[in-house]
C-alpha cells in the first residue's frame, strides 16, 4: 500500500471532520509527497494530481457509485448510464442546454429577465444574504422555468439535501436519511406532472423526457424523477454555490470588482472571471468513483470495486498544469473562455469525458447575466465582516453571504 505520512492522514481527517483546514497547503502537500493514499475515514483511495483526477474522470472503467454512503440517491440518470443508452437517453435535457446556440436561442432572454427580477428586489443599504437572496433564485428558477414546475420555494430545501444525501453521505452516512425523505417529496409532486405530461405535452422539458422512448418503450417514470433530481442539484447547486464564492471573492477585493465592473458588458471577460473562479473555488471539491478494472497510479494498484476520491479542488491548483495556481487571475482564460464550459477545458469543475456536464454552457451564462444584472443596480457590496469562509467537505462554499449593497 503507498506509504503517507501521518500528519497527511491527520489533516484530512479533521478537514472530513469539518474542522478548520487549510485546504490548498494539505493538498499541495498531498500533490508532492503522496499522490495516491489510502484514507479508511473515507474507504477510498485518494487522488490530487491533475493528470489522475482528470484521467479517473475521463475513463468509463471508474464509474459513478450506484449505491451505499457517497452514491446519488435519485436512482438511475445520466450519472449511471453508459454507451449507447447514455447518449441517447440524455437527449431531451441536452438538446437545450449543451450547445452555444440552443443557450442562446432558447435559454437565455429567461436567465437575463430572471436575474434582471431578482437583482432588482435586492434592498439597498442595508443588510443582505446574497447568497440567500440572489445567487441560489437565479439557477433555480431557470431550472424550474425549463421544466415548468412551480414549486421553486419547496424545492430549495429538497435538492440542497438530495444532494448532501448523496456525495457529502461518504463522511456521514446519516446524511442518506434525510436525502430520502426529500426525494420522496420530491417524487410526490413530480410523479403527476410526469403522467400529466405524457398525455399533454408542452414545450417543455419533462415532456420532452416523458415523449422520449428507449429501444421502443418510454422512458420509465422512475428514471424521469430521478433525472428532475439530478437536474435540481446539479444545476442549481453548482451555481449557486459557484456564484456565492465569486461573489465573496469580489467583496473583499474591491479593485477586482471595480475591474469587473468596468467590463460587465464583455461577455467574454466575465465568462473568464467566473472560469478563474470555478478553477479556485469550485463548489464540487471531489467526487468519487469505483474501480470496475485493475489500475495503477504511481506505481499503487487500484482493485476492482475499489473507491476513488479524486480532489478536483487539489487538481485546479496543481502546479504542473496552473502557473501561479493560488493567485486569482482574472485574465487566466481570456484567450479562449467558451472553452473551459466545454470538454477540452482545463478546468474540472464541471467533470471530464462522456459523463462532462451537459449544462456547463448554462452554468456560464447564469453567472455572467447574475453579475451584468447585480452590477446594473449595486456600485459596490460593503462586506459585514467577517464573512464566513467555505464550508463542507465535497460540496463546499461559503454557507451565506451577508453585504451591504449600494445603489450604482
Amino acid at each position: 500500500m503507498a506509504a503517507v505520512a501521518p500528519e497527511i492522514l491527520r489533516e484530512l481527517d479533521a478537514m472530513i471532520a469539518g474542522e478548520d483546514a487549510d485546504r490548498p497547503a494539505l493538498f499541495a502537500r498531498c500533490r508532492a509527497e503522496a499522490p495516491i493514499f489510502y484514507s479508511d475515514t473515507f474507504g477510498a483511495w485518494v487522488l490530487t494530481r491533475y493528470d489522475d483526477v482528470k484521467a479517473v474522470l475521463e475513463d468509463d472503467a471508474f464509474r459513478t457509485l450506484t449505491e451505499g454512503p457517497g452514491a446519488p440517491i435519485f436512482g438511475r440518470s445520466m450519472l449511471q448510464w453508459e454507451g449507447v443508452e447514455h447518449n441517447k437517453k440524455r437527449g431531451p435535457v441536452v438538446k437545450r442546454i449543451r450547445s452555444p446556440r440552443a443557450v442562446r436561442e432558447s435559454i437565455d432572454a429567461q436567465v437575463v429577465e430572471i436575474a434582471r427580477r431578482q437583482a432588482d428586489g435586492l434592498p439597498l443599504g442595508e443588510p443582505v444574504d446574497l447568497r440567500a437572496d440572489y445567487a441560489m433564485w437565479i439557477p433555480l428558477l431557470v431550472i424550474t422555468e425549463l421544466l415548468d414546475v412551480h414549486e421553486a420555494t419547496r424545492f430549495r430545501s429538497w435538492y440542497d439535501a438530495i444532494a448532501k444525501g448523496g456525495i457529502s453521505s461518504i463522511s456521514n452516512p446519516e446524511l442518506r436519511i434525510a436525502g430520502f425523505e426529500a426525494l420522496d417529496a420530491l417524487r410526490a409532486v413530480v410523479a403527476p406532472i410526469v403522467e400529466e405530461r405524457r398525455a399533454h405535452p408542452g414545450s417543455d422539458m419533462i415532456s420532452d423526457l416523458a415523449a422520449a422512448t428507449y429501444d421502443g418503450e418510454p422512458f420509465p417514470t422512475e428514471e424521469i424523477i430521478a433525472t428532475v433530481a439530478f437536474l435540481l442539484t446539479a444545476g442549481i447547486e453548482t451555481v449557486e454555490r459557484a456564484l456565492t464564492s465569486l461573489l465573496r471573492h469580489l467583496a473583499l477585493h474591491r479593485d477586482e470588482w471595480d475591474r469587473m465592473c468596468a467590463n460587465v458588458d464583455d461577455g467574454d471577460y466575465l465568462l473568464a472571471l467566473s472560469a478563474e473562479s470555478l478553477r479556485l473555488f469550485p463548489p464540487v471539491q471531489g467526487t468519487i468513483r469505483r474501480a470496475s478494472a485493475e489500475a495503477v497510479f504511481h506505481g499503487q494498484a487500484v482493485q476492482p470495486d475499489d473507491k476513488l476520491v479524486v480532489m478536483i479542488a487539489s487538481a485546479n491548483r496543481d502546479e504542473t498544469r496552473f502557473g501561479d495556481p493560488d493567485v486569482f487571475r482574472p485574465e487566466r482564460f481570456a484567450d479562449n473562455p467558451d472553452r473551459q464550459y466545454t470538454n477540452a477545458g482545463e478546468i474540472l469543475p464541471f467533470g471530464a469525458g462522456r459523463h462532462h456536464c451537459a449544462g456547463s454552457r448554462l452554468a456560464g451564462a447564469e453567472m455572467v447575466r447574475s453579475l451584468q444584472q447585480l452590477v446594473r443596480r449595486v456600485a459596490w457590496l460593503e462586506p459585514i465582516e467577517p464573512l464566513p469562509v467555505g464550508e463542507g467537505l465535497l460540496l463546499h462554499s461559503p454557507p451565506s453571504l451577508p453585504v451591504i449593497l449600494h445603489a450604482a
